[in-house]
């Protein structure tokens, strides 16, 4: 019998040589023998590392719908038990759907204050270990959520160019509706959570507000300056051109250009469009907690138009700030900067490069490729620069008055490096920039927005 220590190198050569002899005197049933009895635990090894790593698989799905569920429970207030546990189940059924590997079972919620506790189980069916008797495993996993005492106040800047049309705008539906159900809770006190929708492309269309943020039009004639009804002007090429006044917008000019100026001290820029890159249809909808709403704004959104980020971007701070407070009705006026338990959040999410400046309120000659046809351009610069210069500095002024960005650049690929400085460069910091390449990544993406900007932490 082999006694010999295997700590050292040598020891295990000796051992190993040892092996080899006897083997050499036995006869050759012997050793198909031996081979067999030790096939057994060499196949129960290898089952072992399979069905280890298939558990491994499974808790972490498990994990990931249990994050899922936890924040919509945590950001709902006011549910009774049972309708917890359906939200919960819902949010967890769909983040971990019954066709994938391993078989969820026994999700539990338990809230004891501000905290919310989630725990769910899976069993995985095995390959090779059924060999020695065990069938299948049991994972588990759990979470601890805080929920957040913030107010939240949080505009969302969605880019609904022409680019975003097809498959992308409708991921672009699926998630601003998800973060809409994670950030709005359905209890608005002791704190509230709102959001306001800012659709842009060429502009951004002011619907009934039109009037009092860029004045009315009482001359329905048509002038050789903007003002009037019908403006008309000399194009790229020289030619006369005659655009009609719309209700979208465009940057505003002079010394209020970058601040959030009221509209009665410094209105913003009036807009001309052309027939082939016209007045968006998407409205903007002021800060609201009424789910519906805000939803219906995002089931209606269009592609269409070039891409004036810029415009987008300051109106994402005018839904923020109160000094625009006295447009809008109701609740729907952002509270004082600084006040105490509050965050401002702007969420702007672009899918290309910024390409659409204005001069006059007309896109500008020197505006970009993919920003319309020249013979609908005026024959002009842009006032305030290029619309990623407007951008950055729009971004700059928003962050100095304590407004968290997050920027989400959509699908950018390989190029599109003027779109990835804007997100680089708007956003709080490199931590608050995402880049989803898929639907799948848009609405993940939208989904940790909603997890930070809700203030809920998994402690464990």
């Amino acid at each position: 019998m082999f006694r010999r220590s295997v700590g050292s190198a040598g020891g295990v050569g000796t051992l190993t040589g040892g092996i080899l002899r006897w083997l050499g005197r036995r006869s050759p049933a012997n050793v198909a023998m031996i081979f067999g009895l030790s096939l057994v635990p060499m196949l129960v090894a290898a089952g072992t590392a399979v069905d280890l790593s298939r558990a491994i698989i499974v808790r972490a799905r498990l994990s990931k719908a249990l994050d899922a569920a936890g924040l919509a429970v945590g950001s709902s207030l006011g549910l009774t038990n049972s309708e917890i546990q359906t939200l919960a189940k819902n949010y967890f059924d769909a983040n971990y759907p019954q066709e994938k590997l391993g078989v969820p079972s026994d999700l539990v919620v338990t809230i004891n204050g501000s905290i919310i506790t989630m725990s769910a189980k899976a069993s995985v069916t095995t390959t090779l270990l059924g060999l020695i008797g065990y069938d299948f495993l049991n994972v588990a996993t759990s979470s601890e959520i805080t929920r957040s005492s913030n107010n939240l106040e949080v505009a969302l800047a969605l880019d609904t160019t022409g680019s975003m049309g097809g498959q992308k705008i409708s991921d672009l539906k699926e998630a601003a509706k998800d973060l809409i159900d994670l950030v709005i809770q359905a209890q608005q006190s002791p704190t509230y959570s709102k959001a306001a929708v800012v659709p842009y492309s060429n502009s951004v269309n002011a619907g009934n507000y039109d009037d009092q943020v860029r004045g009315a039009i009482t001359n329905t004639g048509t002038c050789n300056s903007p003002g009037c009804k019908k403006y008309k002007f000399k194009n790229v090429s020289g030619s006369n051109v005659t655009f009609t006044v719309s209700s979208c917008v465009t940057e505003r000019t002079g010394s209020q250009a970058y601040t959030d100026a009221s509209p009665s001290s410094a209105k913003v820029g009036l807009n001309y469009p052309a027939s082939n890159n016209p007045c968006i249809p998407n409205e903007i909808v002021p800060l609201t907690s009424n789910k519906t709403t805000l939803k219906n704004a995002v089931n209606a959104l269009q592609a269409s138009g070039s891409t004036a980020g810029h415009i987008g971007i300051a109106w994402a701070w005018y839904m923020l700030s109160p000094n625009f407070g006295y447009i809008w009705p109701g609740t729907s006026a952002g509270a004082p900067y600084g006040t105490e338990k509050l965050f401002k959040v702007a969420v702007i999410m672009t899918d290309g490069e910024f390409n659409t400046g204005y001069c006059n309120g007309v896109i500008a000659k020197d505006s970009g490729s993919g920003s319309g046809s020249s013979s609908d351009h005026i024959n002009c610069n842009a006032t305030n620069g290029s619309s990623f210069s407007q951008a950055t500095e729009l971004c700059k002024k928003m962050k100095e008055k304590g407004i968290i960005i997050y920027t989400v650049g959509f699908d950018l690929g390989s190029g599109n490096q003027a779109a990835k400085d804007v997100v680089n460069q708007c956003a709080t910091s490199p931590q608050h920039v995402y880049l989803p390449e898929s639907g799948v990544d848009l609405k993940d993406a939208f989904r940790s927005i909603a997890q930070d900007i809700t203030n809920l932490r998994l402690s464990k």
